[in-house]
């Protein structure tokens, strides 16, 4: 049957509709995480041609958002393989699964979720909680409090001895702190309205906002992946949890770190997975080019797209950087260089194009390098990488 004709006007639309949107479902033998359901299509790139130089912005219907990072290979472009597992863990993508992608300016895309039965996703899935964690047996202190077997005497990370709390024990998928009805039961908290303002105050003294959320009747905080992040928790890791609050209201959330890896140490220096310390290389300072340049140690961990840096590090040097994804320039033991750009996240710096520095000399976990920063006028202009295993 012949296409109809379409005015003008619709032609030009449906046209511009099918360049800023696009669809993507799996074919037999893939998964959510094979490589070919990183690439952004060809048509998108052409269509905007310098909306997706460095990185994208996905946001969903229930206003979560992810950023991801880009990387070129040949003459496609594909984000980078963490980001997207994220992505993918933290929606719990089905097999059956349909992700429909519209173009919202420069590097945005609205990403919505649909079922095999063609229903349309419109609330966060919620990610299922082992049944051990939250055990009803009744503690002899804190005035009845929770107790948690598998955490020796959790009540000794308090703050306040007084003040509810709970034990998390990190899974897969950590987008929100949810707190569990048994705990809102026990302790008959109450929580702000939807969206409102809370904080997650951090080890290190620092503090995070967090928005109250409410998940089928499951409350819980949006901003947990922030805490996650900055303090590289994984699957497996445990926090206590205490609440601050106001009558009966939450207002805030403790993190104390129970994982021996995740601890802080005496001098204040982080020593978490992946974190800075200057402690197990020997004489770092000799690695140098300029003595008196600000410099950290890395250890690589599993996942190197970027090269974070600390914030206790930062307030040493008293460091500054550039505008986010402005250049710099990663210095290499052979005298040539590779480009990168400034990144920031949520309050966390790092340098983007880091993974082609591992990959150019074939760095694995475990191997160690000094970071030396150049300073231009104060700001950080480039890392000077020196190899201290070899």
């Amino acid at each position: 049957m012949k296409r109809k004709k379409l005015p003008e006007r619709e032609e030009i639309h449906e046209t511009q509709s099918k360049k800023s949107s696009f669809s993507k479902s799996l074919s037999p033998g893939q998964n959510w995480k094979s490589k070919s359901m990183r690439i952004i299509p060809e048509e998108i790139l052409r269509s905007n041609p310098e909306a997706f130089e460095h990185r994208v912005v996905f946001t969903v219907p229930w206003n979560n958002s992810w950023q991801l990072w880009l990387q070129g290979d040949k003459n496609c472009l594909f984000m980078i393989k963490e980001d997207w597992n994220e992505f993918v863990d933290d929606n719990l993508l089905a097999s059956d699964d349909t992700l429909h992608f519209t173009h919202q300016g420069t590097m945005y895309f609205q990403v919505r979720i649909f079922k095999k039965d063609g229903k349309e996703i419109l609330s966060a899935p919620l990610e299922v909680e082992p049944p051990h964690q939250e055990p009803t047996t009744v503690s002899a202190s804190g005035g009845g409090r929770q107790s948690f077997a598998h955490v020796e005497n959790p009540e000794r990370y308090l703050l306040n001895p007084n003040n509810p709390y709970f034990e998390k024990t990190l899974t897969k998928t950590n987008t929100a702190l949810y707190v569990s009805t048994p705990v809102v039961k026990k302790y008959e908290l109450e929580f702000g309205p939807r969206n409102s303002s809370m904080h997650f105050l951090l080890p290190d003294g620092n503090k995070l906002e967090g928005f109250n959320k409410i998940y089928s009747g499951l409350h819980a905080f949006l901003g947990w992946a922030n805490v996650c992040q900055k303090y590289n928790l994984k699957q497996g890791d445990t926090v206590v949890c205490e609440f601050e609050l106001s009558g009966r209201v939450v207002t805030a959330v403790r993190v104390h770190f129970v994982t021996a890896s995740n601890s802080v140490s005496a001098s204040g220096r982080q020593t978490s997975r992946g974190r800075e310390s200057f402690d197990h290389v020997e004489s770092p300072e000799r690695y140098l080019f300029n003595p008196n340049n600000p410099y950290f140690e890395k250890t690589l961990t599993k996942t190197n797209s970027v090269l974070y840096v600390s914030p206790p590090l930062i307030k040493k040097y008293g460091l500054e950087f550039g505008p986010h994804s402005s250049s710099i320039d990663f210095l290499l033991p052979d005298g040539s260089k590779m480009e990168g750009f400034t990144k920031s996240y949520s309050g966390l710096y790092g340098f983007l194009g880091w993974a082609a520095v591992c990959q150019k000399y074939n760095l694995k976990p475990g191997d160690t390098v000094v970071c030396e920063f150049e300073l231009s006028r104060g700001v950080v202009s480039a890392v000077r990488v020196h190899f201290v295993n070899e």
